[in-house]
C-alpha cells in the first residue's frame, strides 16, 4: 500500500506534464492568472510582514515572555505567543515562517512544535476584511463577522483540546539577539520567501486547470453538492470545491452566492485549502510539525469556524 501511494504523485505529475503539453495556451493561462493573483493581492501585503516579522522574531522575542502566564494557560511556550500574533495580523505565511524560526533559534522544542501550529495558522485582517468582506461581498462588516467567526474557530480549537496535553518543553526564550540577522538578511530571506508564496498559487491554478480538463473538478463538485443540498443551494458547491485547492479563487465564487455564503467562507478561510496548506507545510515540515495531527486540527478549525458563522449569521 505504502509504495503504491509513493507511486501516485510521481504517475499524477507525469500526467500534467501530458495534459501541459496538449493544451500550452491554456495551461500558461492558468499560470499567468495565478501570478497575477499573487502580484495583485499577495505579494504587497506580505513582503513587508516577512522582513518585519523576520527582524522581530529573531532580536526581539523576548518581549512576548511576558505573555507566557497566557500561552500557559494552554499549555504553550512562550514563544507561542509572538507566531500567534503575527499570524494574526499578517496570516498564514507569516505564522508558519515565525514557528520555523524560532524552532531554528530553539526558542520551541521539536515536541512544542505540532502544538503552536495550532495556533500560529490564521488568515490576516486585510484580506478577510478588506479582499473577501468589502472587495467581493461589497461589505465590510461581512468580512468583519468572517474574521470573528475565523479567529473563534483557531482558539476555541486551541481552548479546548490544548489544556489536556503535557507541559511544553520549550524554555522560556534563549538567547536569540546573538542570532539576530541583520536588515538585507531578511530582506533576502523575506523576498524569497514570498516568492515561495507566489509559486505555490500559480501552480495550484495549474492543477485546477487540469482538474477541469480532465472532469474530475465536476466530478467532486457533484460529491459535494450531495451534502450541500440538504441545507443551501448546490450552486455553493463549484465555490465550495475551488476553496479545497485554492481559498482565493473559492471565496470569490462563494462571494457570488451572496451572505447565504458566510458559513462556507468561513470554513474556506479557515482550513485554508490544498495551496494554503501546502505553504504552511513548507515551513512547518523542517520546523517538525506532526503533519496529519496539524491537517486534522485544521478540518476542525474549519467546521467549527462554519458552525460559529452560521450562529452570528442567525441572529
Amino acid at each position: 500500500m505504502f509504495r503504491v501511494r509513493k507511486a501516485v504523485f510521481p504517475a499524477a505529475l507525469f500526467v500534467l506534464i501530458l495534459l501541459m503539453l496538449s493544451s500550452p495556451a491554456a495551461y500558461a493561462a492558468a499560470c499567468m492568472e495565478g501570478i497575477v493573483l499573487w502580484a495583485k493581492s499577495v505579494l504587497p501585503v506580505l513582503f513587508p510582514f516577512f522582513v518585519c516579522t523576520g527582524i522581530l522574531s529573531a532580536a526581539g522575542a523576548r518581549m512576548a515572555d511576558r505573555l507566557s502566564p497566557v500561552m500557559s494557560r494552554v499549555k504553550l511556550p512562550a514563544a507561542a505567543a509572538l507566531c500567534a500574533v503575527t499570524s494574526i495580523l499578517s496570516g498564514y505565511p507569516v505564522g508558519s515562517r515565525c514557528l520555523l524560526q524560532l524552532r531554528q533559534a530553539g526558542a520551541i522544542s521539536p515536541k512544542d512544535a505540532t502544538r503552536v501550529s495550532v495556533v500560529c495558522s490564521t488568515s490576516g485582517p486585510m484580506f478577510l476584511v478588506g479582499s473577501v468582506g468589502a472587495g467581493m461581498l461589497g461589505s465590510a462588516s461581512a468580512g468583519g463577522i468572517l474574521l470573528a467567526s475565523h479567529l473563534i474557530g483557531v482558539f476555541l480549537t486551541a481552548a479546548f483540546f490544548l489544556p489536556f496535553l503535557k507541559k511544553p518543553q520549550s524554555a522560556s526564550f534563549p538567547a536569540l539577539n546573538a542570532k539576530a540577522g541583520g536588515f538585507a538578511e531578511n530582506i533576502q530571506s523575506g523576498t524569497i520567501s514570498v516568492l515561495c508564496v507566489g509559486g505555490f498559487i500559480a501552480f495550484f491554478c495549474v492543477v485546477a486547470q487540469a482538474l477541469e480538463q480532465t472532469g474530475i473538478f465536476a466530478l467532486v463538485t457533484k460529491a459535494v453538492a450531495l451534502p450541500l443540498s440538504l441545507f443551501s443551494r448546490e450552486e455553493m458547491a463549484e465555490g465550495l470545491t475551488f476553496s479545497l485547492l485554492e481559498a482565493t479563487r473559492g471565496c470569490a465564487a462563494l462571494s457570488a452566492c451572496g451572505m447565504s455564503a458566510l458559513p462556507f467562507l468561513a470554513f474556506a478561510v479557515t482550513f485554508g485549502g490544498a495551496s494554503i496548506l501546502a505553504q504552511q507545510i513548507a515551513f512547518f515540515k523542517p520546523a517538525g510539525v506532526k503533519i496529519r495531527v496539524f491537517l486534522a486540527i485544521k478540518l476542525l478549525q474549519g467546521i467549527i469556524a462554519a458552525l460559529v458563522c452560521a450562529l452570528f449569521t442567525a441572529f
